[in-house]
């Protein structure tokens, strides 16, 4: 899980100026930028159509979103383990058109997440949601082995 805090301290001053850290100085360095993922650098390679077809659970999401760790938690309760591939939000309208490839002309899905049950699209939350209620979910996971019990 990735940390959202930055590990300075920084303490208001009453003067009204700028903060200053804890160190004393008044102006900072900018954070170190977040290290990179080896798993999206991979997916990045490979193509996103061939993680589909190779796993039997992909969750396809925006960094961050709230959603996609819904469904990503559900799993997790489930006992799935699914991939997960995050994209930036910069680069979601190419993923989308990636993912359409994939459907055959289908359409494929309308926006992120988009979950994959054997390489074939369930949906976004709404149907992740509805399966479940229905009690279709658990079977379908079964199904690709993706639980046992």
């Amino acid at each position: 899980m990735r940390r959202t805090t930055s590990h300075r301290d920084f303490f208001p001053t009453n003067s009204g100026g700028s903060a200053v850290s804890a160190s004393g100085s008044s102006e900072s360095p900018p954070p170190p930028p977040p290290p990179g993922d080896e798993s999206t650098k991979k997916v990045r390679k490979m193509g996103i159509s061939k993680v589909v077809a190779e796993n039997s659970i992909v969750i396809v999401a925006v960094l961050g979103c709230f959603m996609c760790v819904t469904v990503n938690g559900l799993m997790q309760k489930l006992g799935v383990n699914p991939k997960i591939v995050e994209v930036k939000e910069a680069e979601k309208t190419a993923t989308l058109v990636q993912l359409a490839k994939i459907e055959d002309g289908s359409g494929g899905p309308w926006e992120l997440p988009a979950v994959y049950i054997g390489g074939k699209l369930l949906g976004g939350v709404d149907k992740v949601m509805e399966a479940h209620v229905k009690g279709e979910f658990v079977p379908m996971l079964r199904a690709v082995g993706a639980i046992w019990l």
